[in-house]
């Protein structure tokens, strides 16, 4: 908290030079006592004194000045001396600075990242090793390697499925992999073909497959705020099943239709073509306050908005505040002219007769309303 300094003002005292003389009366005209600020002021002639004639008064200076100032210092000393025992016993009984809390969850996003980075090089080097890898896959675990086949796999596209703080430091990691596997039905080569280094054409096929490693990781030095970490995965990966796919999807909040060709969709179409197809300048689709930017460099030539999907009905003449927030499915054409299917979640808002984007929202809404029941709220919500 910063503190305000506040300096006591006066009135600034004037210089002798400064002070204007007395005008005589009839003439208006200065007194002859007009001297110098260095010099005492005389007369300009030596005729009889009268009242005008006079002097101004001298200044006397305060003389008790001096002795208040040796008083305030002897003061000031008094209370430095006090303040000197009151500051040790403060320094002794004051309790020790609370831990930064900020500093924990620093050090646990940095093990998390340690352990996955572990993990993940480990099911990408197990998978691709040999025979001849064994000192290789030593490099990354403290468990035995034990065997290895004589080839190795084809794979792509890792990525982590989970991590978690089991206990003791120790993180568990699911690493998600692309595998090039036979295809269902194929017949492998006969193992004496193997032997013989005999190659046979099996057709592949990408399979997604899991694998879980256990990773020790623990802080060697804690005297700063960037942790000095050791890192160890506890055993080889381990196949796992992936995760369960949803048994019952739950229903998304989008129960009403609107038309690609209505005043809605239409602005929809011209904000998403300006901000991943380069056609168009973007802010003039925004409602004001709002900031999304365009795509540079697009990374697609066209926009097609194939179906709006509402979560309130919009008309063709809103009042303002009106919204809604709109399922877009779009067909993307690429640079090399194929073309995909996206999806976007937009949240529309009326003003002045005409629909503008309020925003691009990150995750699609689900539809909490009871059966039988409509959902009151607006756009806004």
């Amino acid at each position: 908290m910063s503190s305000l300094l506040v300096r006591r003002r006066g009135k600034k005292a004037a210089k002798p030079a400064e002070l204007p003389g007395p005008a005589d009366g009839a003439t208006g005209t200065a007194s002859p006592w007009a001297g110098g600020p260095d010099r005492p002021a005389t007369p300009a002639s030596s005729g009889g004194g009268g009242a005008d004639d006079d002097p101004p008064p001298a200044v006397v200076e305060w003389s008790n000045g001096p002795a208040l100032a040796t008083k305030a210092w002897g003061a000031l000393l008094a209370l430095a001396l006090l303040a000197g025992p009151a500051a040790l016993v403060w320094t002794a009984l004051r309790p020790a600075p609370a831990p930064v809390a900020a500093a924990a969850g620093t050090a646990s996003t940095a093990q998390s990242a340690a352990a996955t980075e572990r993990a993940v090089e480990l099911v990408e080097t197990w998978l691709r090793a040999d025979s001849n890898d064994q000192q290789l896959i030593a490099s990354l675990t403290n468990a035995p390697v034990g065997t290895l086949p004589q080839e190795g796999l084809t794979i792509r596209d890792s990525s982590v499925a989970q991590v978690e703080e089991a206990e003791n430091d120790v993180w568990s990691v699911t690493v998600g992999v692309d595998v090039a596997e036979p295809a269902p039905g194929s017949t492998p080569p006969p193992a004496d073909a193997q032997a013989k280094g005999e190659q046979a054409e099996v057709p592949l096929v990408w399979v997604r497959r899991y694998f879980q490693v256990p990773v020790l990781v623990q802080r060697t030095d804690t005297r700063y705020s960037g942790p000095d970490l050791a890192v160890t995965a506890l055993a080889l990966p381990s196949p796992v099943p992936g995760p369960a796919a949803a048994a019952d999807p739950p229903d998304l909040g989008y129960s009403e239709t609107i038309s690609p060709t209505s005043p809605a969709g239409q602005s929809v179409a011209g904000f998403l073509a300006a901000m991943v197809a380069g056609d168009g300048e973007i802010t003039r689709y925004l409602r004001p306050g709002t900031s999304v930017s365009a795509v540079t460099p697009a990374p697609y030539t066209a926009v097609a908005v194939t179906g709006i999907k509402g979560s309130h009905e919009v008309t063709e003449d809103p009042a303002d505040g009106d919204g809604t927030h709109a399922l877009t499915t779009v067909e993307l054409t690429r640079l090399d002219g194929n073309k995909t299917t996206a999806q976007y979640v937009l949240t529309l808002v009326a003003r002045d007769g005409r629909w503008e984007v309020a925003g691009v929202e990150p995750a699609v809404r689900i539809d909490t309303t009871p059966t039988g029941t409509t959902d009151p709220g607006t756009a806004g919500e």
